[in-house]
């Protein structure tokens, strides 16, 4: 009776440790690796609300009262937004992206597709800045790690 009684609790042990993983795996609708750009140097709120106003996603319209208004805003690269849709019905748009780069660890919201050939991540200056980029500087971040859900 103890053994049968141990290897259920074992059972149960490792069937809660696994849980949080594959809830993680659920939220997570994709992720990769690549270089992040600055789209506009200068104050940081009017870069987002240009996202805001203008962006594929239409968060104006569509996601009205939907994004915090504390949140950066990013265009993601085109080869990976249109995989998920187009424009406003892409199931990448008005949600969180979390980048990495060299140790620190940024949130923003998706509001646009960049459509350039640097197939970019692109951000604004309070982004840029945390990633160790400077006003009027604008190299590539190269590598940044990123997760969408």
């Amino acid at each position: 009776m103890q053994l049968s009684l141990s290897v259920i609790v074992a059972a149960l042990a490792v069937s809660i440790s696994a849980a949080p993983a594959e809830e993680v795996e659920k939220r997570a609708i994709t992720s990769g690796t690549s270089d992040g750009s600055i789209f506009q140097f200068g104050d940081a709120s009017r870069c987002r609300k240009i996202f805001y106003d203008s962006g594929a996603c239409g968060l104006s319209t569509y996601f009205k009262g939907k994004v915090p208004s504390n949140m950066p805003l990013v265009a993601v690269p085109s080869h990976v937004f249109d995989k998920f849709g187009e424009a406003q019905d892409n199931m990448l748009c008005a949600k969180t992206i979390t980048m990495t780069y060299k140790g620190v660890t940024r949130k923003a919201i998706v509001a646009d597709e960049n459509t350039s050939n640097e197939q970019s991540i692109d951000m604004c200056l309070d982004d840029w800045k945390a990633f160790g980029g400077k006003d009027g500087d604008g190299t590539l971040r190269r590598n940044i790690k990123w997760t969408i859900g």
